[in-house]
């Protein structure tokens, strides 16, 4: 069956049931500022989400149908039988348990929108034990090496390719499970105890006697 329209008619929320038993492909497209986005549908799964050409990894994908939820301008097009060639990482997402998840991250954002940290707030990693919440599995595995070095919500969103909000509610939530805390630089997160004070030392002396040569004369 073929389904064609404009998300300013039929939310892409409205839309998605109606594809829970449907083979095939979704194509949407004149968003804003966004990409085409392809989305490929089989036995009531999400298999597969192109962003453009490429595939998109599984962070990336819900993040992706989380901007579709709330898309309110764009055209899409269903055509029954498509699937890409290759699909190098099948997500085996439930349409119904997919939306629900979307629908309820969005709404605890909304709730804590006042506790979300600054997008340019500096975490760094207290422990690399794995978060027990499920939802947090994705950005964790993409975003754990970042926040060894120490990363912002803000260098998160641009690096992983999803919304600021988005990163900002999962830094919030790693927070609170104690895996992350907040750092005042990057540069208390290297170096030993000795360099730092090698550091401190040289200060000290540039100040009270103008540099190297005048403390050893």
């Amino acid at each position: 069956m073929a389904i064609f329209g404009n998300l300013n008619h039929m939310s892409f929320s409205d839309l998605l049931p109606l594809l829970a038993a449907q083979d095939g492909a979704l194509e949407v497209f004149n968003l804003e500022q966004h990409p085409r986005v392809t989305l490929y549908f089989q036995r009531g799964l999400l298999q597969c989400l192109h962003i453009g050409s490429r595939p998109a990894d599984p962070l990336q994908a819900r993040s992706t149908v989380s901007r579709l939820v709330n898309a309110g301008r764009g055209s899409f097009e269903f055509v029954p039988g498509a699937f890409p060639r290759r699909c190098a990482q099948p997500l085996g997402w439930p349409l119904d348990r997919l939306l629900l998840a979307t629908m309820t991250v969005q709404d605890e954002i909304g709730e804590l929108e006042r506790q979300l940290p600054h997008p340019e707030t500096i975490f760094a990693l207290v422990r690399r034990a794995d978060p027990e919440d499920g939802r947090l599995t994705d950005f964790w595995k993409r975003s754990r090496d970042l926040l060894e070095r120490g990363a912002s919500a803000k260098e998160l969103a641009a690096k992983l390719g999803m919304p600021l909000e988005h990163a900002q509610y999962y830094l919030l939530k790693l927070r609170q499970l104690g895996l992350l805390q907040p750092v005042r630089s990057r540069a208390r997160r290297s170096g030993s105890p000795a360099a730092t004070a090698s550091r401190l030392l040289g200060a000290l002396r540039r100040h009270f006697f103008g540099g190297e040569r005048a403390w050893n004369q």
